[in-house]
């Protein structure tokens, strides 16, 4: 399961609404559909649009929920192991 954030902000770099995503789709995968999304010039750049897209076709998969502090502690746990493997690959000479 990937956990994804998407936030949807005005013409100035305000935020107005934030969506938050878990779903089976992997990182580059999403992204490529995202972009292939963004690419439809009358619905492309809003995000609530990219939002039901992605409910309509992938159901129960694609889930959203409200972001709160155990979800916080299991992104910062995950990427605390993700730095640390990446920081003891670089001590390793090749």
């Amino acid at each position: 399961m990937y956990t994804y954030n998407l936030y949807d902000a005005d013409a100035s770099f305000g935020i107005n609404k934030s969506y938050h995503i878990q779903c089976d789709i992997p990182p580059h995968r999403f992204r490529s559909i995202m972009m292939e999304f963004r690419r439809n010039e009358s619905v492309g750049s809003q995000i609530s649009a990219f939002i039901q897209f992605m409910q309509q076709e992938f159901g129960d998969s694609f889930r959203l929920f409200e972001y709160d502090d155990i979800v916080q502690f299991d992104a910062d746990q995950e990427n605390s192991m993700i730095l640390a493997n990446l920081l003891s690959q670089t001590d390793n000479h090749v």
